[in-house]
């Protein structure tokens, strides 16, 4: 399956210059992401937009649950065409849950 192109919502970006160096759990978050061979994260700048989207669906766990998380990762990646877009958003969201916000851990069954 072709690997969908990362476009983020406009002000979206995290700037390059001076990005911390990634934790265990970040590492383990992409490595995550990257097996589902879905969204793209080997080009400039992607891993800090995955990054980046994955902590900005741990804000929607906190604000609204796992309907707003699930909705966070959609609004986020635009890959018109591709195919199963919310299952692999809910994936991703899952992966948040379990990696950068393991107080959500578990919010989102087994699929």
């Amino acid at each position: 399956m072709t690997k969908l192109l990362i476009v983020l919502v406009a002000g979206t970006g995290i700037a390059l210059a001076g990005a911390p160096v990634a934790s265990a759990s970040e590492d383990a978050f992409i490595k995550a992401i990257d097996s589902l061979d879905y969204y793209a994260i080997d080009c400039p700048g992607c891993v800090e937009d995955a990054l980046d989207v994955g902590y900005r669906v741990c804000e929607a766990f906190d604000a609204a649950g796992d309907t707003a998380a699930i909705r966070e990762v959609l609004r986020s990646y635009n890959g018109p065409g591709q195919s199963n877009p919310e299952y692999h958003a809910t994936l991703f969201a899952q992966y948040a849950a379990d990696e950068l916000c393991p107080q959500h851990d578990g919010k989102i069954g087994p699929l």
